[in-house]
């Protein structure tokens, strides 16, 4: 009788993404040459998340839940670890899927932003209106002046006279 335990640990296993083929490999290899003979395909680690361990042994047969983590093609695939073929397909999915989230958080930070410095805009607004019609009726005392019909704003400075001593 053989330790079939000291078997397994002494393998690579990869499982394939269709019809649960499982390979094993007896040594060390690098995801390059795993890449190489399973084209369009990339490969992961599988880590069982420690969450999910506790969940399972509090609620008896509860999934595990699996985190992969992609490989370099310069990565060892090492003695005793679960690896896992992914489509290219899958991973631009997974990548497109995470970009969203950011860039939908990042939108939600920018329009947050964007509130408060409209309204802070507006209140400077107001502000800029009453020093524009300024004490002399005429309002040539503004900060800007905005010339009618081209829309381009042009600044507008007080003349200041010079006494003589």
């Amino acid at each position: 009788m053989g330790n079939c335990q000291a078997a397994e640990a002494a393998t690579v296993v990869i499982q394939h993404p269709s019809g649960g083929k499982v390979e094993r490999i007896y040594w060390s290899v690098s995801a390059n040459e795993v890449m190489n003979s399973n084209p369009g395909h990339y490969v992961a680690l599988v880590i069982a998340s420690p969450a999910s361990a506790r969940r399972r042994k509090e609620n008896g047969a509860a999934a595990v839940k699996q985190q992969l983590k992609l490989l370099r093609p310069d990565d060892t695939l090492v003695l005793g670890q679960v690896y896992r073929l992914i489509s290219f397909e899958d991973v631009l999915k997974e990548f497109a899927a995470k970009k969203c989230v950011k860039l939908g958080k990042l939108l939600k930070e920018r329009n947050q932003a964007g509130r408060r410095f409209s309204s802070a805009k507006a209140e400077h607004g107001e502000e800029q209106q009453s020093l524009g019609s300024g004490g002399d009726g005429g309002g040539s005392s503004g900060i800007a002046r905005h010339q009618g019909g081209g829309g381009q704003w042009r600044p507008a400075l007080q003349s200041i006279s010079e006494i003589e001593t």
